[in-house]
């Protein structure tokens, strides 16, 4: 196995290894025209995309090349291998020799520099010119291209590797998948269903940087808005979190130990131990709810309370909690097979 301390390493300029170095341009959010275009900014999520847009007019398209935030979430850095429109927060930068595992190795790298800079302290064009990464040399001390691109298809593989066995282990015929338009369904209050609790407002200023999932209220990157270091009293896990405010009704299912915003609710079930696959079709349910709430129109807590929901019921009437298990492992089941279907092609 490769190693990286097996290499030298010596600082070389961003100058030195891309000799194309530009900005995006400002596009305002209002002149966005929606489209199948990644639009890439300030963020750390989602390797940078913000929207997709079609404008050709006034803006700026880079591909295959390393993309680096200049302001916003600082020194993310990110391979996009694909046509991107490039906001005025980003730099592109590119070297027709790389191709994509160089791209990844030296992106690693930059991804460091957000140690380095913050808010307050953006990576501007002067800045760009003269920072410097360290990377790794061969015998006569030029940049080993051929080592990163070993060193990460090396990861790659073993990454693979790992998903097709987790995937082997789990999958399973799981039988004919339900109908659900020949069950039953009947409607429930949210509150005769769950217990509600609220999440606990932290400010940026107030977050230190650490490996605790901070769940805001945003419709991506299953919640996760920032990494904290401490938790507080909204820590929990094996729960739904549903956003009341930002991007209101969206929620998601947490399995890990996270922190709530106070614009996010943390859901258990009362009469039925939290499961994954059971709050997973809850998910599906409160999101129909959606065309009712608007930023101006609030899913608080009150309105959560009395929001009634359909669900399919057993012979006695209640929520059919094993049928919702059922349903939720046979529709994963599939995904994991059309997965492995697709890595083994």
């Amino acid at each position: 196995m490769l190693n990286l301390n097996d290499r030298e390493w010596r600082p070389f300029f961003l100058t030195e290894l891309f000799p194309e170095i530009q900005r995006g341009k400002r596009l305002k959010t209002e002149n966005h025209i929606p489209g199948k275009t990644p639009y890439v900014s300030s963020s750390a999520l989602n390797n940078g995309v913000d929207n997709f847009i079609s404008n050709t007019e006034k803006v700026r398209i880079f591909s295959d090349c390393i993309s680096l935030a200049n302001s916003g979430s600082v020194g993310s850095s990110f391979y996009e291998p694909f046509p991107f429109v490039a906001s005025d927060h980003i730099t592109h930068l590119k070297n027709k020799i790389y191709n994509k595992y160089h791209y990844l190795f030296i992106a690693s790298v930059l991804n460091r520099l957000s140690q380095k800079y913050n808010f307050n302290r953006e990576i501007n064009d002067n800045r760009i010119s003269r920072e410097k990464i360290m990377l790794p040399v061969d015998a006569a001390g030029n940049l080993d291209l051929d080592f990163m691109e070993q060193y990460i298809k090396e990861r790659e593989r073993q990454l693979v590797q790992k998903y097709k066995s987790f995937i082997g282990k789990n999958i399973q015929s799981g039988g004919v998948l339900t109908d659900l338009k020949s069950v039953k369904w009947k409607a429930f209050y949210i509150n005769e269903l769950f217990s509600i609790s609220s999440g606990k407002r932290l400010t940026k200023a107030d977050m230190e940087h650490g490996r605790i999932p901070f769940i805001g209220a945003t419709d991506s990157n299953n919640g996760i808005t920032n990494w904290i270091a401490t938790p507080n009293s909204s820590f929990d896990q094996n729960v739904l979190g549903v956003n009341y405010n930002g991007s209101v009704v969206e929620n998601f299912y947490h399995p890990y130990c996270c922190v709530f915003s106070d614009d996010v609710k943390r859901l258990h079930l009362k009469k039925c131990a939290d499961n994954k696959y059971i709050l997973l079709f809850f998910k599906t349910v409160l999101l129909q709810q959606k065309v009712k709430y608007t930023y101006g129109y609030k899913f608080n807590g009150q309105r959560m309370e009395r929001q009634k929901i359909l669900l399919p019921v057993n012979g006695k009437g209640d929520p059919d909690y094993a049928l919702m298990r059922q349903y939720g492992e046979q529709i994963m089941l599939r995904k994991y097979q059309q997965y492995f279907n697709y890595i083994h092609a």
